[in-house]
């Protein structure tokens, strides 16, 4: 592995038998994002059991997520100054310190608040160097897929914390449950962590050589890859990405934990983060894997945010409708928005680093992602510590995912293409 300091040894273009997907690190990052997708759960699964008072229930919902952008805040700044590796082991050690508050006082409001914001901040703030990472380790022609597949076990971590709460484990059952399943991905994580190595590009482009990174950018792509032209202005792109990653967020957030909370029967609510989980997991995989890098990330886009609009139009009308509270057709229909739910996510997922240059990719990853989670996290907790009539909050919620869409069609007319294209073009002359 190559240190910084040291030379960048000039190879020439990879072939693609000479190329090999990076996948210690692939696994290293999926189990990341195992870990992720449990320790995101972790706030809303308690706020729903027995184990936070319902009175503090809007904490649960909220707290982890604006904790977990100023995680995002510190792995972004520690990624492009110490690097993407160094920033991946530093902020996952957090998670180690967060399980050990809970478990020193499971019943103590504060404890849960402190390893709340603790784990919030170290499992979300994993986003920035796991982006990063793929960005600038994995080949363009692969680039879209990982991004979306590694993403994609966050999902199964969501499924797996809700079941012990569904099949009706009691209180402390559930504590050592959901110990087990935080601890045990973490030691998995662990071991993999060893295989993550440093961004070649970044330690070009952190030296300042131009042939270095030219050079770096060849060790990384299959041949003669096709670079990116950022024909829009940084300014756009940062705001583009973020009123979708705050869409997309508040999408996932409120479809998986909070609306079957607040407004279905008990029944439903802990099932529908069970469903959610796995199908978006297996939506994941197939969109990760057959589509990702085979369509326009533009179009994807447009299609996602309208088919999430689309789909919460139809769920509004039909609880307005029959004013239904459970029943397959509310399951089918709840069912069915986690499928845009999974699509805006990986949208979001592969743009988020490939709008920016490696100079300054974690820092604009980090506060991207920041704002997204603060701003998700302040929307959710004002929306269920005072939950609105349904009729409201449905609409309001409408309004919000109109804007995903505004944005995405915004993007398919004024923006460009990164879709198997070298992140390169943002480092050297084309």
């Amino acid at each position: 592995m190559s240190r910084k300091g040291q030379r960048v040894k000039e190879v020439p273009a990879a072939t693609e038998k000479g190329v090999r997907l990076p996948w210690l690190t692939v696994v290293a990052l999926g189990m990341a994002m195992l870990v992720f997708g449990i320790a995101e759960s972790y706030g809303p699964v308690i706020a729903v059991s027995s184990i936070l008072p319902s009175r503090y229930s809007f904490l649960g919902f909220s707290l982890p997520y604006i904790a977990g952008g100023i995680g995002c805040l510190v792995a972004g700044l520690i990624a492009d100054r110490l690097g993407r590796r160094n920033s991946f082991l530093l902020v996952a050690a957090m998670i180690v310190v967060g399980v050990v508050v809970f478990l020193a006082a499971p019943a103590n409001v504060f404890a849960i608040a402190a390893s709340f914001v603790l784990i919030g901040m170290a499992a979300i703030g994993l986003e920035t160097p796991i982006l990063t990472v793929i960005s600038e380790a994995v080949p363009a022609r692969w680039r879209g897929n990982i991004e979306v597949i590694v993403q994609n076990f966050g999902n199964l971590g969501v499924a797996m914390t809700f079941i012990p709460l569904f099949i009706g484990l009691s209180a402390a059952q559930s504590e050592l449950a959901y110990a087990i399943m935080l601890i045990a991905p973490l030691i998995a994580m662990v071991i993999g962590y060893f295989g993550v190595q440093e961004s070649l590009p970044w330690q070009a482009v952190s030296k300042g050589a131009s042939n270095d990174v030219e050079n770096a950018w060849k060790s990384v792509e299959i041949g003669e890859t096709e670079k990116v032209i950022p024909t829009s202005g940084v300014a756009f792109r940062f705001l583009i990405i973020l009123l979708i990653g705050i869409v997309q967020d508040v999408a996932f957030v409120w479809i998986t934990y909070n609306v079957a909370y607040f407004y279905f029967a008990n029944s439903v609510a802990s099932l529908v983060p069970i469903i959610g989980g796995l199908t978006m997991a297996v939506v994941g995989v197939i969109f990760g894997a057959l589509i990702a890098n085979r369509v326009s990330r533009k179009s994807a886009a447009s299609v996602a945010f309208g088919l999430l609009v689309a789909l919460w139009a139809i769920l509004w009308i039909y609880v307005e409708i029959t004013r239904a509270t459970s029943g397959i057709p509310l399951l089918a229909i709840m069912t069915a928005l986690f499928v845009p739910t999974e699509l805006t996510w990986g949208v979001r997922a592969m743009l988020t680093p490939e709008l920016f240059p490696t100079r300054t990719r974690g820092t604009m990853v980090s506060i991207v992602r920041m704002l997204v989670w603060v701003t998700t996290g302040v929307t959710v907790m004002a929306m269920s510590y005072r939950v609105l009539p349904l009729n409201y909050s449905f609409g309001a919620v409408f309004g919000i995912f109109a804007i995903g869409l505004i944005a995405a069609l915004a993007w398919q007319l004024y923006g460009y293409e990164t879709g198997g294209k070298s992140l390169a073009g943002y480092d050297v002359s084309a």
